[in-house]
């Protein structure tokens, strides 16, 4: 699922669905590594599943990144072909 950041705006500029506050798992790649960030808050379209980040929200994924590639942050490596969910 691909994640956009958004500013003042309630619709989907992929369907015109209404956005709706919610969650959703940010797969990320670090170098060559992916992380899997879950239960990030998002504005979420009803219609079609699409997730907006806040700019807020953006940063905290970004600082989170920074401590991840700086070996700052616990992480658990999942094995090929482990479910995400």
């Amino acid at each position: 699922m691909k994640v956009e950041i958004i500013t003042d705006s309630d619709i989907c500029a992929l369907c015109g669905g209404k956005l709706r506050e919610g969650l959703t798992e940010l797969v990320l790649k670090a170098g060559e590594d992916l992380a899997v960030i879950k239960r990030v808050s998002a504005l979420v379209c009803s219609c079609c599943g699409e997730a907006y980040l806040t700019p807020e929200v953006s940063e905290k994924v970004d600082r989170a990144m920074k401590k991840y590639r700086a070996g700052r942050l616990l992480a658990r490596p999942i094995a090929a072909g482990e479910s995400l969910w």
